[in-house]
């Protein structure tokens, strides 16, 4: 691991925010209110206030009002037995030496893994309170408790259920899967390959074909072509978190998809940060900073760009400008204190000491009882 993984890592661990309910209500209200004064100045505006719920319950949920639980990643000699093990008891097991997984979400409402390469088999615990997701580049397998495997395949993405059922969506619709189905799911323009669980009986009886009939021929009938189904939207898509198909709905809309609108904007990077493409969800967010800097949300937006520079993309240096962008942008609301905190972890994590050190400082002066003191004190180099 590079020095630069390194401090990224040790300083993860111990600066990440811990948001409690009550400091996530307080967020949410103060949004609120900004919303509310602005619609009422400016009549015939309205905000869309369930879409900024849920763009927070996106950032905020998250987070939690507990520490969200890690998984445990085996060490290389414990690759033949297990890839990876949650705290719940859920297990993934290679099913090819290349197998690799990775965690994107693990929290106590909801579980979303990525199939990197490889195929591997999925173990677990059912829970009806906390969806179990796996994305396999465009596919998305949701269970409630069950076991089934997952394989990356040149044309798709092959499913086999064991045991229980689960659901897959892909950019062509989606099929429940019960025990012993196997299908692939194409990934691009190829047509699925379907493994049937039934054969035709072997004595079948032959189909008859009735002898050609001699008639007058009629003149040809064009016929109107047939209107293709309709797709859901990548909006839509992503309100029901299926955040891999509505990635790739949004690629196929083209770059019209998305308004100029800090909802339509924040949610984009929620589906690609949370589809598997965090690089895609930078410049959306740079957008709601840079167009809409007056927006109530705009320092969320700060503040997610800065999360998503630091834990995803691996660039703390980027980070901390982000998270200095989300404190002037808040002036002192509910994610002023944490970003500061955050910009102290990404400062150290670029081995910028001086940097690290002089922001600490001003946390201790700003919140000398803050939540994340001991933390910003290590970090800065304080202690």
């Amino acid at each position: 691991m590079s020095e630069l993984a390194r401090r990224i890592a040790a300083a993860s661990a111990h600066a990440d925010p811990v948001w409690t309910g009550e400091r996530e209500a307080r967020v949410r209200a103060g949004v609120g209110r900004g919303l509310e004064r602005k619609r009422r100045k400016r009549v015939g505006f309205v905000v869309a206030l369930g879409a900024c719920a849920l763009l927070l319950g996106f950032e905020l949920g998250r987070l939690g009002e507990k520490p969200v639980p890690t998984a445990r990643i085996a060490t290389p000699d414990q690759q033949g037995a297990s890839l990876l093990q949650l705290p719940d008891g859920s297990t993934v097991t290679p099913r090819s030496p290349d197998a690799h997984v990775e965690t994107l979400a693990v929290s106590p409402g909801a579980v979303m893994l990525r199939l990197a390469t490889g195929a591997a088999r999925f173990s677990v615990t059912p829970n009806p309170k906390r969806p179990f997701r796996v994305v396999a580049r465009d596919v998305t397998v949701t269970v409630l408790g069950t076991i089934f495997s997952v394989s990356l395949e040149p044309s798709g993405v092959r499913v086999g259920v064991e045991r229980g059922r689960v659901r897959v969506d892909s950019p062509r619709g989606s099929r429940v899967l019960n025990v012993g189905d196997t299908q692939s799911f194409p990934s691009g323009s190829a047509h699925a390959d379907v493994t049937l669980p039934h054969a035709p009986p072997a004595d079948a009886e032959p189909e008859m074909v009735a002898e050609p009939v001699a008639v007058d021929p009629l003149p040809p009938v064009e016929e109107a072509p047939a209107r293709p189904a309709a797709l859901p939207s990548w909006r839509a898509l992503a309100k029901e978190q299926n955040y891999s198909a509505a990635f790739a709905r949004l690629n196929a809309e083209g770059p019209s998809a998305v308004r100029d609108t800090p909802d339509d904007l924040l949610l984009a990077a929620d589906v690609a940060r949370l589809g598997g493409r965090p690089d895609r969800a930078v410049a959306p967010l740079q957008r709601v900073i840079a167009d809409h800097p007056f927006d109530p949300r705009a320092p969320l937006a700060a503040f997610t760009l800065g999360r998503t520079l630091l834990e995803q993309l691996g660039r703390p240096r980027d980070a901390a400008q982000a998270f200095a962008t989300a404190r002037r942008l808040d002036r002192g609301g509910a994610l002023t204190q944490d970003a500061l905190a955050r910009e102290v972890e990404s400062w150290s994590g670029a081995g910028d000491d001086e940097r690290a050190h002089a922001r600490a400082l001003e946390y201790v002066k700003l919140y000398p009882h803050g939540r994340r003191i001991s933390a910003v004190r290590r970090l800065g180099g304080l202690d």
